[in-house]
Order: structure tokens, then C-alpha cells, then sequence
């Protein structure tokens, strides 16, 4: 068996112990039951394999049982039983090439698997930045916070686009050539141009990324910034804002300091954010919408891993909840409306946000085969 292939059966049989354990995501629980779907369908195609795979079932048939029972994990023990028995027939089919070929199948499977923020060069070169570094990059502290300086790596035009992916839950903050630095919230992504110099400053981003953009000049003249997402362009000189393009239809961006000019990348309308104010924008709505934000001090909490919330609907608090932590939350009509203002750590577990929640409010909650349903504790 090749390294690889022994790195991705150690990487999967880690993930059916965490499965089996409760101990996995929503992305990761949704991936062990797509194996099990894709097993069901390579039998269907494939029925002369039967005895291969079988073989591999019941050799960890007794295992997983014997691991199940020990689990405390009730409600789950049918589904948990027929995943991880799939799991490890399935990692017989992907070692035998029997689904698709076997270089394509690891590295996505080793990138759902993998929780680490992580640096994409062109389009083959992938580090693992709690693991290794390219040449160029080191780590730095600024204010007391560990920060990836990209340094040289940025420079050049031969290394194709470079990329950064945070699919942690903790904040990742990187220092760019132009010594503009960035913060990446879970989910969060930068790409730079392959261009990108202390005169030439493009971005691309998706989910919610804080700026602190460096002021740059050139011949005497100030060298803007661009950010670019799926809905809008900003350009800015030299100011510090936040970016969450998170929601499918509707974009925000909030200003700490500066000004920094926004357009609408299908319609071409423009507004000129001041401090203190947020701009929306939809998928299909030309006008962008302008407000005095309320969002400065949550743009700043969760670089801080915190949650911040100030006079906000219980109803957008528990979906704040529901998206960072991959539970459904069901919440009562009758206290969708009640308003939630503190600072709250992001706990690891959505139980404990929800106890310290309750025991400031008149609520209760109680989690029923994954999903959590929250009411009113003395109506």
C-alpha cells in the first residue's frame, strides 16, 4: 500500500471513531452518509464486487459494534451502524479504484476532512499552514496575535493565484506583502491576483474577512485597494472595514475608519461608505441599501471569537447560532422577537451558549435527535 493510500485510511477510520463517538460536524456527518449513499449505488453498478467488499465489511463488523456499544450515543446507533460498516467498504472500493481514480478521490477527501487553514499556490501547490510554510511565509505577532506574514511568497507573477482558506473555526489573520493584514472567519477565503505588488492591490473573498488596509503610494499618488466578491468591487486607500458575503442573495460591509467606495457588480451602482455606516446589497436589487451600522462592535468580537449582539432579535441570535455551529435551531414564534444584547465566548459546544442565554431570558431549550428547540420557559 502507497503512503497516500495509508494516509487516507488513517484520515477516514479517524472520522468513523469521531462519527461513532458524536464528535463530528455537519460537513463531516454529511460526508460519511454520502459514502454510505455512493456504496449503495457501486453495488447496484457493480454487483460482481460484492464479494470484495463484504469481505472487508465483516472484517470490521465486530469492531464497530463492539466500539457502538460502548457509545453513549443512542439515538443514532442504526444509522452509526450501517455509516461506519459503509465507511470501511468503501475505503476497500476507493483502494481497488473501483469508483474513481484514486489520486483525484484522496485529495477530496483529505480536503473535506481537513480542518487546518490552508495556502494554494497556482494550482497544484497546497500547505497546510499549521503544518508547513512555502518559502517566504513565517509567523509573526502583532498585538500580542499570531499572524502569517506572506511576505516574498505574494511577489512574482510566475507563481499563479494564491489562496487562503480557513475552514477552522478559529480566526486566521495574514499579513500581505503590502503589510495590509487580513482576518478570515470560519469559511472565509482570499485569493490574490498573481499580480499582486505593493502598486497593484486586487482581492478576491468569499464568507466575512476583516481589512486593515496599509496605505500605499506610487509616484506620489496613493495606490487604492480593491476587494472584489460575487455581488460587489470595493476600492479603498487606506481604512479598516469588514466583509461578509456569507448569505447566498445579500452582501454587507461594514467601515470602522476611512471611506471606501462601493459598487454594485451586476447594476454598476455606487455609494460612498463614511464611518459608522453598513451597506447592503442583493443578488436583484440595484439600489444598495445604506445605514448607521450597529455591527462595528461584532466585526470586532468575532476576530476575538466572540459572539456580540446588541438589541437583536432572538430569532437572528439562534440563527447566528445555527449557522456557526451546523445545528437546526427551532425557535418559538412567541419569542422570535425578544431582544439579546451581550458578549458571549464561542463556546465549543452550542449548549453552552444556549445555558448562558437562558439564564439571563425566559427561555428553555431541549435538543431532540439533532435538532434543538427553544420556547419560552414560563409562558
Amino acid at each position: 500500500m502507497s503512503e497516500r493510500k495509508r494516509h487516507v485510511r488513517t484520515v477516514l477510520k479517524d472520522l468513523l471513531n469521531r462519527y461513532i463517538a458524536g464528535d463530528t460536524d455537519s460537513k463531516e456527518r454529511q460526508f460519511v452518509e454520502f459514502l454510505y449513499d455512493a456504496m449503495e449505488r457501486e453495488r447496484e453498478l457493480h454487483t460482481d464486487t460484492d464479494t470484495d467488499t463484504d469481505r472487508v465489511g465483516v472484517e470490521i463488523k465486530d469492531r464497530v459494534h463492539r466500539h457502538i456499544k460502548k457509545s453513549t450515543v443512542i439515538l443514532y446507533l442504526p444509522k452509526i451502524w450501517y455509516a461506519a460498516a459503509s465507511i470501511i467498504i468503501l475505503l476497500g472500493i476507493f483502494i481497488s479504484y473501483r469508483v474513481v481514480d484514486n489520486s483525484k478521490t484522496s485529495d477530496k477527501v483529505l480536503q473535506v476532512i481537513n480542518h487546518n487553514p490552508s495556502l494554494i499556490i497556482g494550482k497544484e501547490k497546497r500547505f497546510d499552514l499549521l503544518d508547513t510554510l512555502p518559502q517566504g511565509a513565517h509567523y509573526t505577532t502583532i498585538n500580542a496575535e499570531k499572524v502569517l506574514a506572506l511576505s516574498t511568497v505574494a511577489n512574482g507573477t510566475n507563481l499563479g493565484k494564491l489562496r487562503i482558506e480557513n475552514p477552522s473555526k478559529n480566526v486566521f489573520s495574514v499579513l500581505l506583502d503590502d503589510s495590509t493584514q487580513v482576518w478570515l472567519n470560519y469559511l472565509a477565503t482570499i485569493e490574490l491576483d498573481p499580480d499582486f505588488n505593493r502598486s497593484n492591490r486586487s482581492v478576491h473573498i468569499t464568507g466575512e474577512v476583516y481589512f486593515d488596509v496599509h496605505k500605499q503610494y506610487s509616484a506620489g499618488k496613493r495606490v487604492p485597494f480593491f476587494v472584489r466578491s460575487a455581488l460587489q468591487t470595493i476600492e479603498v486607500l487606506g481604512t479598516k472595514f469588514n466583509v461578509n458575503t456569507s448569505a447566498n442573495l445579500e452582501e454587507n460591509v461594514s467601515l470602522t475608519e476611512g471611506s471606501i467606495r462601493l459598487t454594485h457588480n451586476q447594476y454598476g451602482t455606487q455609494v460612498l461608505i463614511k464611518p459608522g455606516q453598513q451597506a447592503f446589497l442583493g443578488k436583484d436589487k440595484p439600489k444598495i441599501l445604506l445605514i448607521q451600522s450597529k455591527n462595528i462592535e461584532k466585526a470586532n468580537a468575532w476576530r476575538k471569537g466572540l459572539f456580540c449582539f446588541d438589541n437583536e432579535r432572538l430569532a437572528e441570535v439562534v440563527l447566528e447560532f445555527e449557522q456557526w455551529y451546523g445545528t437546526p435551531i427551532v425557535i418559538d414564534p412567541k419569542i422570535a422577537g425578544l431582544p439579546i444584547t451581550g458578549i458571549i465566548s464561542r463556546y465549543e459546544s452550542i449548549s453552552e451558549v444556549l445555558a448562558i442565554i437562558k439564564m439571563t431570558n425566559n427561555i428553555n431549550y431541549v435538543e431532540k435527535k439533532g435538532t434543538i428547540y427553544v420556547k419560552e420557559a414560563n409562558p
